[in-house]
C-alpha cells in the first residue's frame, strides 16, 4: 500500500516541478511556435547562400513594437535583448534571432522576422545592428570578427547584404538568383528557421 501511494507522490512532485521549470515546462510552447500560432505569416526571404534556408516574416497588425517585444519576451526570455532603435528591435534565442521592424507604411504594424543564426551571419549587412548590439556581443552570437568580414562582403556586393525586411523586403537578390518571396495567406509552418532543433 505504501509503494503506491509513494510512486503517485513522486510522480506528483516530478510533473509540478516540470511545469514550473520557466521556457522550457511541459505547457510553454518552443518560441517559433508561439511566433507562428500568435501572429500571421506574411511572408519569407531565402538565404543568398542556401535557399533552403530562409527566414520567415510575420506581421503584428495593429500592434506596436513595444508591445510585441514585450508579448514575445514575456512568453519567452531572450538570452539577449537589444536596445530599441530607429524602429527596430532584436531578440536572441538559442540558434535563433527575432528581429522586429515598424511597418515603414503603417507604424501601428509591426513586421516579426524569425531567422536562424545561419541566415543572419551569411545574409545581414552589420549596418543593420548599429546601435543595436556592442560589436563584442555580436562576435559573440555571429562568430569573431563577423562584422567586418561581412562588411567587407557586403561592399563587394552589396545585393547580397539584408538590410532587414523593411528595408529589403522582396528586393533582396542573393548570387544570381531571387529570394523565395510568398505573399499573404501563406501556410508555412514548422519549415522555416529553427526547424529541427
Amino acid at each position: 500500500m505504501k509503494k503506491p501511494l509513494l510512486s503517485l507522490i513522486l510522480t506528483f512532485t516530478l510533473l509540478l516541478s516540470a511545469c514550473s521549470s520557466g521556457s522550457n515546462g511541459l505547457f510553454k510552447d518552443d518560441i517559433v511556435d508561439f511566433i507562428s500560432n500568435e501572429y500571421r505569416i506574411y511572408d519569407t526571404v531565402s538565404s543568398v547562400t542556401d535557399a533552403e534556408n530562409f527566414s520567415e516574416i510575420y506581421i503584428a497588425e495593429d500592434r506596436e513594437l513595444d508591445e510585441v517585444a514585450s508579448t514575445i519576451s514575456s512568453h519567452e526570455q531572450p538570452e539577449e535583448m537589444s536596445e530599441r532603435k530607429d524602429g527596430k528591435q532584436v531578440l536572441v534565442y538559442d540558434n535563433l534571432f527575432v528581429i522586429l521592424t515598424e511597418d515603414e507604411e503603417d507604424p501601428s504594424n509591426t513586421f516579426i522576422e524569425v531567422a536562424n543564426d545561419q541566415f543572419v551571419r551569411n545574409n545581414y549587412s552589420p549596418d543593420f545592428f548599429d546601435g543595436l548590439f556592442l560589436y563584442w556581443m555580436l562576435s559573440n552570437l555571429l562568430g569573431n570578427d563577423w562584422g567586418n568580414t561581412q562588411k567587407q562582403k557586403c561592399q563587394q556586393n552589396p545585393d547580397n547584404c539584408y538590410g532587414g525586411y523593411g528595408q529589403s523586403g522582396g528586393t533582396f537578390k542573393g548570387s544570381n538568383q531571387t529570394p523565395t518571396i510568398r505573399n499573404g495567406g501563406s501556410s508555412v509552418r514548422g519549415g522555416g528557421p529553427g526547424a529541427g532543433k
